[in-house]
């Protein structure tokens, strides 16, 4: 039962940091919506949340 507990807690540390690394590259790479952006029509700013 111990030796369970040691590797259950093992292996969650290492899913854990794979997990992590995973979503820092993705959150830091940029995709295909930052270069088109097209322009918002004026009825859009009602529901913009900083105007």
């Amino acid at each position: 039962m111990k030796n369970e507990k040691v590797f259950s807690s093992k292996v969650k540390k290492r899913v854990k940091s794979c997990l992590t690394a995973a979503l820092k590259s993705n959150a830091n790479s940029s995709g295909c919506f930052f270069i088109y952006q097209p322009k918002t029509p004026k009825n859009f700013d009602r529901f913009k949340k900083i105007k």
